[in-house]
C-alpha cells in the first residue's frame, strides 16, 4: 500500500485495485467502495481515480493519459463560452462537468446513483462539484429529469451515458427529442457512444446518428478519439 495524498485532513492510500482514506482519529481506513445492487469503487489510473462498476471502467482512457484529458478534449471541441449554460446528463465523478465549469456560466449535472455521489464526495479530484458556485447537481435519471427542463435552456449538452445495456433509455429517439427541445438554436452537443458491437460488425455511430437526425439534429461528426459524436441543433 502506498501513500497518495492528503485531502481535507484525511490521508489517502492506494494499491493496484483499491483506494483507501483514513481520517484523523479513525481506527481503520475506509475502502472507497460501496455496494448498492452493484459494486461501485474508485481505482487509480495514472494517479487519477476512475469509477468502476462491477469491475467495468466507466471512463474512456484509451488514447488519453488520464480521464481528465478526455474531459479536456471534449470541452475544448465544444468551444464553451463564458455565457453558455451547459447540461451534463451523466455526472459520474464529475470531471467533465468541472472542466466545463471553468469556461461556462453554469453547468447542470445529473447523477442517478447515490453511491456514485458518495464516492465523488470522497474523491479529491471531484471537489469542484461541491465547491464551484456555477455547478448545480441534480440527482435522478436524466431520462426523467430532462422532462422538467424548460424549452431552449442550454447552449451546450454533454451526453456521456453508460453503455447501452445499462441505460437504453438514454439512447432512445424519445430522449433525443427531449435533448433537442432543451437546446437553444445553434447549441453544440457531444454524445459518447463507445465501441458497442464493433467486433460483430454493428455500427453504433450510424444507429445513433440516424436517431439524432430524426430528432432534428444536424452537422453530425464522428470523433474516433473520444468515441462519440459532435453535432448541433
Amino acid at each position: 500500500m502506498k501513500f497518495l495524498l492528503k485531502y481535507k485532513g484525511a490521508d489517502y492510500f492506494y494499491t493496484d485495485k483499491w483506494i483507501y482514506a483514513k481520517k484523523p482519529g479513525d481506527a481503520e481506513m475506509t475502502k472507497l467502495a460501496l455496494f448498492d445492487n452493484h459494486l461501485y469503487k474508485l481505482r487509480l489510473f495514472n494517479k487519477i481515480p476512475i469509477l468502476e462498476i462491477d469491475g467495468l471502467r466507466m471512463h474512456l482512457v484509451r488514447d488519453f493519459k488520464t480521464p481528465l484529458d478526455y474531459s479536456k478534449e471534449v470541452v475544448k471541441k465544444l468551444d464553451i463560452g463564458k455565457k453558455d449554460d451547459v447540461l451534463d446528463t451523466c455526472m459520474g465523478l464529475g470531471y467533465t462537468a468541472i472542466e466545463a465549469a471553468k469556461y461556462s456560466a453554469k453547468v447542470t449535472t445529473c447523477e442517478l446513483n447515490p453511491a456514485v455521489v458518495a464516492l465523488a464526495k470522497w474523491n479529491p479530484w471531484s471537489d469542484g462539484l461541491f465547491s464551484l458556485g456555477n455547478i448545480q447537481m441534480v440527482q435522478g435519471d436524466s431520462a426523467d429529469l430532462i422532462k422538467g427542463f424548460k424549452d431552449k435552456s442550454f447552449d451546450v449538452i454533454i451526453h456521456d451515458p453508460p453503455r447501452f445495456s445499462h441505460a437504453p433509455q438514454l439512447y432512445s429517439l424519445s430522449f433525443y427529442r427531449e435533448l433537442f427541445r432543451v437546446c437553444r438554436k445553434g447549441a453544440r452537443v457531444f454524445h459518447y457512444v463507445g465501441s458497442l458491437g464493433e467486433n460483430r460488425g454493428r455500427v453504433i455511430n450510424t444507429e445513433v446518428g440516424n436517431r439524432l437526425r430524426q430528432a432534428g439534429f444536424s452537422s453530425i461528426e464522428i470523433n474516433a478519439k473520444a468515441q462519440g459524436l459532435f453535432f448541433r441543433k
